[in-house]
């Protein structure tokens, strides 16, 4: 993904973990990637890397299983929400405010896939990127790609490079973003690599989803970790282009991908 620093419009810059119990969160995540956490609110906190923020932890004892949402930056909470009804979607918590973070909204694409809004105050997003132990990438997955293509040009402006085996890296200002494809088939990813972490198939495939890729410098090492950690693999790992990757799921049930990354510290101040 793009470097850390001010995002652009309709980039993934941010990613926050709702789960029903915070502690195990902080437990599972501080010993998997080595996060610290600054409390922010009741069972609250942004998660830090190196000193950095690389993402935040909600609590809701409601919901069933813990999932992670990405977040797109936007400068006009309310006209991309109005965009995303226009473009058949629909807007599932209006504008709010996070004291010393920032604005969020929460909207779901019209094949189901729930993704968030940011407008940064505080926090632009992620201030480490591209680095073990921090958010490398996004793709959207779904039975149907075109209509997700379609859905994203409209509320983004995305243009998108040619497909391959149904991926499609998505661009903004002709920079890469995220990526979309097929739900299921593993293949190239929008990157235009040749198989990407976003096509590893296996279980939890069949709907619409945006999955939050988190780079580590061992996959086979990381996955290798989980049981221990009360996680599961779900799939993989495997060789791609883009570096040796897994579809694994925290103890909570929030499922993410696990992608090799060279080291290369890419630390922006917030």
């Amino acid at each position: 993904m793009p470097k850390a620093g001010r995002y652009r419009e309709g980039v993934p810059c941010w990613v926050v973990l709702t789960t029903p119990d915070a502690p195990r969160a902080r437990r599972f995540y501080g010993e998997l990637f080595g996060w610290g956490f600054v409390p922010t609110g009741p069972g609250e906190a942004v998660a830090t890397r190196f000193g950095a923020q690389v993402a935040a932890i909600t609590v809701e004892p409601a919901t069933p299983s813990a999932v992670w949402t990405v977040h797109f930056a936007c400068a006009d909470l309310r006209r991309t929400a109005a965009l995303v009804r226009a473009s058949g979607g629909r807007i599932a918590r209006e504008p709010y405010e996070l004291p010393d973070q920032g604005r969020a909204a929460l909207a779901v694409d019209p094949l189901g896939a729930v993704f968030g809004l940011w407008r940064g105050g505080t926090i632009d997003g992620a201030g480490l990127v591209n680095e073990p132990g921090a958010l490398t990438w996004n793709e959207h997955v779904s039975p149907d790609p075109d209509a997700a293509r379609a859905f994203y040009r409209r509320v983004f402006g995305y243009t998108y490079d040619r497909p391959r085996a149904g991926h499609t890296l998505a661009r903004v200002a002709g920079l890469p973003a995220c990526g979309i494809g097929p739900a299921g088939a593993p293949g190239a990813s929008g990157r235009g690599d040749a198989a990407g972490p976003g096509g590893t198939g296996g279980p939890g495939c069949a709907g619409a989803s945006w999955r939050t890729h988190f780079a580590t410098a061992d996959t086979d090492r990381a996955a290798a970790r989980l049981p221990a950690l009360g996680g599961a693999v779900l799939a993989g790992p495997e060789p791609t282009s883009f570096g040796r990757s897994a579809l694994v799921r925290d103890d909570a049930g929030a499922e993410f991908v696990l992608v090799a990354v060279p080291p290369t510290v890419s630390v922006q101040a917030a």
